[in-house]
C-alpha cells in the first residue's frame, strides 16, 4: 500500500527568510522597469542550505560536519539512515546529482516556495528509487533527474519509507 501521508504536506519557513524574499522581488521589479525580463531566482548553495535547515527542523536530521562525507548530508535522528537532501524553487524543473561512491539511504528533496513562505516535500523516500535514472558508471560533473522522474520514483515508495515530520502540518 502506498504511504501518502507526508507526500505534501506544506511547512513554514522561518520569518527570516521574507526579506529575502522581498529584496528578490524589489530587483526583480526595478530591472524589468527598464525591460529586463529577469527573475532573479534563488539558487545555488543559499537555496541548499535552507534545504538542509528546513531538513533539520522539519524531519529532526541530524547534519554532518561541513565537507566531510560526500552522497549525503546528514543522519535520520535515530542515527540508522542516511540522508541526502535536494532543494529547489517552484520553477526548477531538474535536480542536480553528483557522481558520488557513497550514495544515500534516503533522499529528501524539497521544494521552496520563498515568496509564498512555506515549503513541501516532492520527493521523501529510498534515494535508490531515484538513482535508476542516473548512469550507473561514474561520471563526471552533475546529472540531472526531472521532476517527472521524481514523481515516478515516488510511486515505489511503500508504507514505512517516508522520514516522518517532526513538527506539525500548517495550517
Amino acid at each position: 500500500m502506498k504511504d501518502q501521508t507526508h507526500l505534501d504536506r506544506e511547512f513554514r519557513l522561518p520569518p527570516e527568510v521574507r526579506p529575502l524574499s522581498e529584496a528578490r522581488i524589489a530587483v526583480r521589479d526595478h530591472y524589468r522597469r527598464k525591460g529586463l525580463r529577469l527573475e532573479f531566482t534563488f539558487d545555488g548553495n543559499l537555496v541548499g542550505d535552507f534545504g538542509e535547515a528546513c531538513a533539520v527542523e522539519e524531519y529532526g536530521m541530524k547534519l554532518v560536519e561541513a565537507s566531510s562525507n560526500a552522497g549525503f548530508d546528514g543522519y535520520s535522528p535515530d542515527g540508522k539512515m542516511t540522508i541526502q537532501v535536494k532543494a529547489k524553487g517552484p520553477s526548477t524543473k531538474r535536480i542536480a546529482f553528483s557522481y558520488s561512491e557513497t550514495q544515500a539511504d534516503h533522499l529528501l528533496v524539497l521544494e521552496l516556495d520563498f515568496d509564498g513562505g512555506t515549503g513541501r516535500a516532492i520527493y521523501n523516500g529510498p534515494e535508490h528509487y531515484v538513482r535508476e535514472f542516473l548512469p550507473s558508471e561514474p561520471w563526471r560533473g552533475q546529472k540531472p533527474v526531472s521532476i517527472s522522474q521524481l514523481r515516478k520514483a515516488a510511486t515505489r515508495i511503500v508504507d514505512g519509507e517516508r522520514l516522518p515530520m517532526i513538527r506539525q502540518a500548517t495550517e
